[in-house]
C-alpha cells in the first residue's frame, strides 16, 4: 500500500518533528520554508557545520535569521484601539520569530519544561474567568506523556527528576529519568537557588535540551555563554534542525527554503486540500500537490495562511484566543562579579509560583484565582556588551569617557542577576490575528495584524508574585538590593510596542489562534490537530494550544506535533501513561480510550479514503 505524500509548511519545532516522523516511516515529504538556509551540512553524512551566527551580537539589528520588518512587517493595536476603530498603531517587528530553516530553535534558550496536569483541564478544575475564554484541552497530561518522553529522548534533555518538589512530580509524573544529568550549575544560579531555599522555595535543575554529555553525535556544552539568541557553534544544543530535521533529510525528506506558502489550494467542493501555492524571492508563483498538508509556520503565520486561503474557519475561531506570556522580571545587585554572562543563561527553575492561588488581591480584582508560572533563575539582565552599551547610552550625554567608565564597571553585565517568571496569559477571543486591510508585504500579500490586551488576570498576578520574586533575589548571598518589574503591562494597555521589553512584543511564546477541541463550533481542529473543516489539513504548532500555562511551550509543541504525525500516518497512538492517584491530579477523561481510539479510527479511515480502500 503506497503512503500519502505530505507537504509541511515551516521547518521549526512542530514542522521538523512531523517531517522527521513521516520521512523515517517511508512517506514522501516536502518541507517548504519561507526563510533562508543558514545551517551548512544539514542532512549530510558529514553532519552540521558551525553556525554562522554563533556569537554575532549585531545580527539582531540586520534581520539575519529573522524576517525583515521593513519588507515583511506586522501590525498591532490594543483591544481599546480596535473598539475605537483604529486600524493599527504600530507597523514593524511584532513577535517576529526566526524565519529560517530550523525556526526559533536555532537560537532558543532550550528550556523544555512540561505543562502540568492542571493546565489541560483548567475550566473543569477552576471554572470560568469573566472576560476570558477559558477551556479544557481535548486531551490530558496522561495522553501527552509518552510523546513528551519520546521528544525528550530525541532532543537530548538534561535534568534531575529526583530533585523536583513533590507537587511538581505529582503534576508532571515521569516514566523514567531524563536522558542526561544536569550540566554544572552557574554561580549566578547557585546564589539565587540559595535565596530560594532561605525563603522556603525549591530551585532544581532546569530541564534543557543542552548536552551535558556527548549525545546523538554532538558534543557536550562548553558553557561558552552565547546561548539564548545565538546559534550554538558546536551544536551541543538540541533543537528542531539538529535533532529532527537533519535526520528527516537523511531519510529522504526534501527541503525547499525561500518558499513562501501563501495559499492552501482546495478542490472544487472546498472539502479537501490539493496542495499549496508558494512564492519564490522574485515573486514567481509555484504550485505543489500532495495528499496531506501540515501547517506549522507559528501560531501567527498559520492563522494568517488559513485566513488567506479562506479555509478552516467555520467556527469563526481562526486567529482568536491569541496568547503570549507576561514575563515578570526580578533582579538584585551584587557586590561581586557573578560571571552571569557565562554558560547557559538559566540553570535552575523554581515552580513555587505556578499557582493557582486565591489571595485577597484576586478577590479584590474580581478574579476567582491567580496563576503565575515557572521562574527562569540565574541569568544576567542583559545579553552582552553591545546590549549593555545600549542601556548606558540611553541616558543623556552617556558617551565618550562616561561610557568607557560604565563599560569597565559593567554593573549590568557583572553585578546584576535575576529571574523571570513565565506568567500565564488567559485566552480572550478579542486577542487575535487577522489580515491587515491595508498593509501588505513585499509580495503584495496582506500582513498579519495582532490585536492584544492583557486581562486583569495577568496584571494582578504579576503584581502579586513580583514582590515575592524580588524578595527571593534579595535573600541571595551577597545581594545588596532587589526589585521587580511586570514586563508587558505598558504595551498591552497603551499600545507602546516599541521597547524590546514591551508586552506582547517581548515574548517569542506565541500560542492559540487555531485551538484544538471536540466541538467544531468552538474550535478549529480536533484533538489531533486536524482541521474540523478539511480532513487532510493538519496544524502542528503552538496555534493548537487551548491555554498557555506558565511554561515555555516548545516541548509541548513538539509533543503535539509527534502525536499529529502519527495520526497523519494512520498509526496506532502511543499508550497513555496510567494515571497516578493523587489529591493534586486532574480527573482522567479516559485517555486514548476516549480521544485516541476515536482518533485512530479517524486516521485509519482517512488513510483508507486517500487510497480508495476500506479500513482494515
Amino acid at each position: 500500500m503506497s503512503r500519502p505524500s505530505v507537504i509541511v509548511v515551516g521547518s521549526g519545532a512542530g514542522a521538523s518533528v512531523v517531517a522527521w516522523h513521516l520521512a523515517t516511516t517511508g512517506h514522501e515529504v516536502l518541507i517548504l520554508e519561507k526563510g533562508r538556509h543558514l545551517l551548512p551540512g544539514l542532512g549530510s553524512a558529514a553532519g552540521i557545520g558551525p553556525a554562522r551566527f554563533g556569537n554575532d551580537e549585531v545580527k539582531a539589528g540586520r534581520a539575519f535569521e529573522n524576517q525583515d520588518d521593513l519588507l515583511e512587517p506586522r501590525t498591532a493595536r490594543t483591544q481599546a484601539e480596535a473598539n475605537q476603530g483604529v486600524a493599527r498603531s504600530v507597523v514593524g517587528d511584532i513577535n517576529d520569530l526566526p524565519t529560517c530553516v530550523g525556526g526559533g530553535t536555532i537560537h532558543w534558550d532550550a528550556k523544555t519544561p512540561r505543562f502540568w496536569r492542571q493546565d489541560f483541564k483548567g475550566r473543569s478544575l477552576y471554572g470560568p474567568v469573566a472576560g476570558a475564554n477559558v477551556a479544557d484541552w481535548p486531551l490530558t497530561y496522561e495522553d501527552l506523556a509518552p510523546y513528551y518522553d519520546e521528544i525528550e529522548r530525541r532532543l537530548g534533555v538534561q535534568g534531575d527528576a529526583a530533585r523536583m518538589p513533590a507537587r511538581s512530580q505529582e503534576q508532571m509524573p515521569r516514566s523514567g529519568p531524563f536522558p542526561m544529568p544536569p550540566n554544572p550549575p552557574m554561580l549566578a544560579g547557585l546564589r539565587l537557588a540559595e535565596g530560594a531555599r532561605r525563603l522556603g522555595y525549591t530551585a532544581y535543575p532546569f530541564p534543557m535540551a543542552v548536552n551535558s554529555t556527548a549525545y546523538d553525535g554532538r558534543p557536550p556544552c562548553n558553557s561558552c555563554g552565547f546561548c539564548s539568541g545565538f546559534g550554538c557553534p558546536i551544536s551541543a544544543r538540541g533543537g528542531a534542525a539538529v535533532s529532527f530535521l537533519h535526520h528527516a533529510l537523511q531519510a529522504g525528506a526534501q527541503l525547499r527554503p525561500r518558499a513562501f506558502v501563501h495559499r492552501v489550494d482546495v478542490d472544487g467542493g472546498g472539502t479537501r486540500a490539493t496542495g499549496v501555492s508558494w512564492l519564490d524571492p522574485a515573486g514567481t508563483e509555484h504550485h505543489e500537490t500532495a495528499d496531506v498538508v501540515v501547517l506549522a509556520a507559528s501560531a501567527i503565520e498559520t492563522a494568517r495562511l488559513l485566513l488567506l486561503s479562506g479555509i478552516g474557519n467555520r467556527s469563526g475561531q481562526v486567529g482568536r484566543n491569541l496568547m503570549f506570556h507576561l514575563f515578570t522580571i526580578a533582579g538584585a545587585l551584587f557586590s561581586d562579579d557573578l560571571h552571569a554572562w557565562r554558560g547557559p543563561s538559566t540553570t535552575f527553575v523554581i515552580d513555587d509560583f505556578v499557582g493557582p492561588d486565591k489571595p485577597p488581591a484576586a478577590a479584590a480584582a474580581g478574579l476567582p484565582y491567580l496563576k503565575g508560572g515557572i521562574c527562569e533563575t540565574g541569568g544576567t539582565t542583559t545579553p552582552g556588551p553591545l546590549a549593555e552599551a545600549g542601556l548606558y547610552t540611553s541616558v543623556p550625554n552617556a558617551w565618550g569617557v562616561a561610557l568607557k567608565k560604565a563599560m569597565r564597571a559593567a554593573v549590568w553585565r557583572k553585578h546584576i542577576i535575576g529571574l523571570s517568571m513565565v506568567g500565564e496569559d488567559l485566552p480572550q477571543e478579542a486577542n487575535r490575528v487577522d489580515l491587515d486591510p491595508q498593509i501588505k508585504d513585499l509580495h503584495g500579500v496582506p500582513v498579519p495584524r495582532i490585536t492584544h490586551a492583557n486581562h486583569d488576570f495577568e496584571i494582578v498576578a504579576s503584581n502579586y508574585y513580583g514582590p515575592r520574586l524580588a524578595a527571593l533575589c534579595g535573600a541571595a548571598p551577597g545581594a545588596v538590593g532587589s526589585s521587580f518589574i511586570p514586563i508587558g503591562v505598558a504595551a498591552s494597555q497603551t499600545g507602546d510596542f516599541s521597547s524590546a521589553l514591551a508586552g506582547p512584543a517581548s515574548t517569542a511564546h506565541i500560542m492559540g489562534t487555531c485551538r484544538m477541541g471536540d466541538d467544531p463550533t468552538r474550535s478549529v481542529t480536533d484533538a489531533f490537530g486536524r482541521l474540523h473543516d478539511l480532513d487532510n489539513v493538519w496544524v502542528a504548532d503552538g496555534a493548537l494550544f487551548a491555554s498557555s500555562g506558565g511554561f515555555n511551550p516548545t516541548l509541548t509543541i513538539m509533543a503535539l506535533a509527534l502525536r499529529a504525525a502519527r495520526a497523519v500516518a494512520g498509526e496506532s497512538p502511543l499508550p497513555a501513561q496510567p494515571p497516578r492517584p493523587s489529591g493534586a491530579t486532574t480527573p482522567s477523561t479516559g485517555g486514548w480510550e476516549a480521544a485516541g481510539a476515536a482518533g485512530a479510527a479517524v486516521a485509519a479511515g482517512l488513510a483508507a479514503r486517500r487510497l480508495g480502500q476500506s479500513p482494515d
